[in-house]
């Protein structure tokens, strides 16, 4: 899951969140790692279920994810 997190701090906008269609690229030009190693076909099924983020689902079901504020 670290690989979740270095994406999503990597495509993050100024107020911490990161368009999943951004994490899941980035994840994809840097990484091995897919969600069918976890048990999900996609991407946002496997973060729903990890609940290690905020998730924002925005206009035309647009998903942004950030990690929690501590």
């Amino acid at each position: 899951m670290r690989t979740l997190r270095t994406a999503v701090e990597q495509t993050a906008d100024d107020d911490g969140w990161a368009h999943l269609g951004k994490v899941g690229q980035y994840i994809s030009n840097n990484s091995s790692f897919s969600p069918v190693n976890y048990g999900y076909k996609k991407l946002s099924d496997l973060i729903r279920a990890s609940e290690l983020f905020d998730i924002d689902t925005r206009e035309k079901n647009v998903v942004f994810i950030r990690s929690p504020e501590k």
